[in-house]
């Protein structure tokens, strides 16, 4: 099973991948996912923090397997043992021509889902999941907007005013 969502921003690869990498800003803007900790370099152990809309908060340990800056961050988590559960998850950076002035990006995040709790889960997943990247995702945009254009990065998230 695989979810995917894609926006596109208009702001720079770098000023995106500046945001999506800021884990300690997280909890002021991202209602997703609320806080992750760890080293950011492949073989790393990251703690993620995230709340599906209407949901509690579930904390889960991947381990990161791709760092690519200002292109891809991909992280592997496995429930209990690899074959129960095992979650893939991808942010892609894709630069796309300019339209003048300013530099737009495709910012696609999409998760994939395998073992044999997938069948048990899969319809939760796809709603909860689904609504939490797109949530991300347009709010990521328009923060990574507003900081690309100078007019700020506040009133997007919780704790800004």
């Amino acid at each position: 099973m695989k979810i995917y969502t894609e926006i596109e921003i208009q702001a720079s690869d770098k000023q995106v991948w500046n945001l999506l990498t800021d884990f300690a800003s997280f909890p002021h803007w991202n209602l997703f996912i609320r806080q992750i900790s760890g080293l950011l370099s492949e073989g790393a152990q990251l703690t993620v923090h995230f709340q599906p809309p209407g949901r509690d908060i579930v904390t889960f340990q991947p381990t990161v397997i791709t760092v690519e800056p200002n292109r891809k961050l991909r992280w592997l988590w496995h429930f209990l043992i690899p074959g129960l559960f095992d979650v893939e998850h991808s942010f892609i950076i894709e630069p796309l021509a300019s339209d003048g002035l300013r530099l737009r990006v495709r910012f696609i995040q999409q998760e994939s889902f395998q073992g044999l709790l997938v069948p048990l889960l899969a319809r939760r997943l796809n709603i909860d999941v689904r609504q939490g990247f797109e949530a991300m995702n347009q709010t990521l945009k328009t923060k990574a907007e507003r900081i690309e254009l100078g007019t700020g990065d506040w009133g997007l998230g919780i704790g800004d005013s």
